[in-house]
């Protein structure tokens, strides 16, 4: 019996670890050429923050390919079995179809679980920190919000423009001064540049300046004067600053619902989501419900790991084919139906109509068909 079970398992954790890594593939070369590969060439992030971005994006992406990874995998295993004939093989020896995959249905339950803990630690804490890389924070990283080879003007009164990045260091850096005419007063060339994000004495949000070999020109204020050089100056090393809390403000993260963790969602179905003492308590309703629904989709969506699976099996059974592209259409057929009444599910909002319950009814849905189809695969 522990042979079959571990051919069994073997079988499934091959096809359905080959399938899981194609979706994944295809999931993070989608998230990397739409987002990382332009902040990589825009010089937003520089090689080894897009690498972290890169590795940031499976802990979020993971538990949606397991699903269908472990759906195409069982149908690939469990296909292949029945048209070589291990299944009937097994079911002569005494065995029914469910003791047969249970092999596959612990490994799936196992996976869910996995992925519940992704969703709700880990996933949470990757997304604010790719998000934050790729918005370049400017309290993280005060330089990111300099994008090479273009003007940033995020600073009331200030230009600045840099040819390239490395890291918190800024290349063929320049600085410009405007007036409230946005005519200009001072210009500032340096060879590079670090940004410094700090605070004034009175708390407010400073963004200090420290250039290396850097050439001041300043204009004259006079009108008359104004097109003539008023002064020059060289400095091997000096130092500006500029009130920012404006830019600060801007680079920060706002973290959405989906990504907090277990913790904070508990807390947030307490006490409601974004809510203030004055807020009303219909809104502070919704928003508590709105966490609550939250809570239950990433439960939920982790348990299709093994309702998926269960259903997989009589179909592969009831198929019959060996072939890894007619088991993969079906799979991503049986995925496409399954989200589709996900998304239907997540779009009701309305608290009068619990949509934390009905987040589990595509699950609740695919558990039934499931059990209908292993009872009559179970008669033959």
């Amino acid at each position: 019996m522990r042979i079959l079970d571990r051919h069994v398992l073997t079988e499934t954790a091959l096809a359905g670890g080959m399938a899981t890594g194609a979706f994944l593939f295809v999931m993070v070369a989608g998230n990397f050429l739409q987002q990382v590969a332009g902040a990589i060439a825009t010089g937003r992030v520089d090689g080894a923050q897009g690498l972290e971005l890169v590795i940031l994006l499976f802990p979020g992406v993971t538990p949606y390919a397991l699903p269908m990874g472990m759906l195409a995998g069982v149908l690939m295993a469990f296909g292949r079995m029945g048209a070589q004939h291990e299944i009937t093989a097994m079911k002569a020896s005494g065995r029914g179809l469910v003791r047969i995959a249970r092999p596959a249905l612990l490994l799936a339950a196992a996976l869910a679980v996995f992925s519940a803990w992704l969703n709700l630690e880990v996933a949470p804490a990757a997304n604010d920190r790719y998000h934050r890389i790729l918005s370049g924070s400017a309290r993280d990283n005060p330089a990111a919000i300099v994008t090479p080879g273009q003007i940033n003007r995020r600073i009331p009164g200030v230009i600045l423009r840099a040819a390239a990045r490395e890291g918190d260091v800024l290349r063929d850096f320049w600085l410009w001064r405007v007036d409230a005419n946005g005519r200009l007063t001072q210009s500032i060339h340096a060879q590079e540049a670090r940004l410094t994000a700090t605070e004034s004495a009175d708390g407010k949000a400073v963004l200090r300046v420290t250039l290396t070999e850097a050439r001041m020109e300043s204009r004259a204020p006079s009108e008359a004067n104004r097109n003539a050089p008023a002064a020059f100056a060289m400095a091997k090393a000096t130092t500006f600053e500029f009130p920012a809390g404006a830019v600060f403000q801007d680079g920060a993260v706002t973290r959405k619902l989906r990504w907090l963790t277990l913790g904070e969602l508990l807390e947030a179905i307490e006490h409601g989501w974004q809510v203030t003492p004055t807020t009303p308590p219909e809104e502070v309703a919704r928003s508590r419900m709105q966490a609550s629904t939250q809570l239950m989709s990433h439960l939920a969506s982790a348990f299709s790991i093994f309702t998926l699976s269960l259903l997989a099996v009589p179909l592969a059974v009831r198929v019959g084919r060996s072939e890894t592209f007619v088991n993969a259409v079906v799979a991503l057929l049986v995925a496409l139906s399954y989200y589709l009444l996900s998304e239907m599910a997540k779009a009701v909002k309305d608290p009068a109509f619990r949509p934390d319950l009905l987040v589990w009814l595509p699950n609740l849905v695919v558990l039934a068909l499931a059990v209908v189809l292993l009872r009559r695969a179970s008669r033959h």
